[in-house]
């Protein structure tokens, strides 16, 4: 049996605010299997965008580990990185979220 499509081992991800450290996320492991149904939950500020933009590599956790399929991310340099991301991410936002000055 193949392993889980994504594998996050004891993630951490902080924000620097002026003098102050931020912890978002602390310690975060988690396993996705192949055709298992994930909901994310959780209120505002919980860190749940923060969870999903380190699983796209969208953003860089501050230590751990995350692998998809068999490509673990977090050793990914920024150009690997977005090869795989041109690759293997697709976003479906809540707003539409586009330039000002383009249209759908």
């Amino acid at each position: 049996m193949k392993g889980p499509i994504v594998e996050i081992r004891n993630i951490k991800k902080s924000y620097k605010r002026g003098a102050y450290t931020i912890p978002v996320l602390q310690n975060i492991t988690l396993d996705i299997k192949d055709g298992e149904f994930m909901a994310l939950m959780g209120p505002s500020g919980s860190g749940k965008s923060t969870l999903l933009n380190l699983i796209a590599g969208i953003d860089k956790a501050d230590s751990g580990k995350i692998r998809i399929d068999d490509t673990e991310i977090t050793t990914l340099s920024e150009t690997e990185l977005a090869l795989w991301r041109a690759s293997h991410v697709g976003f479906i936002f809540q707003f539409y979220n586009l330039i000002p000055v383009l249209t759908a």
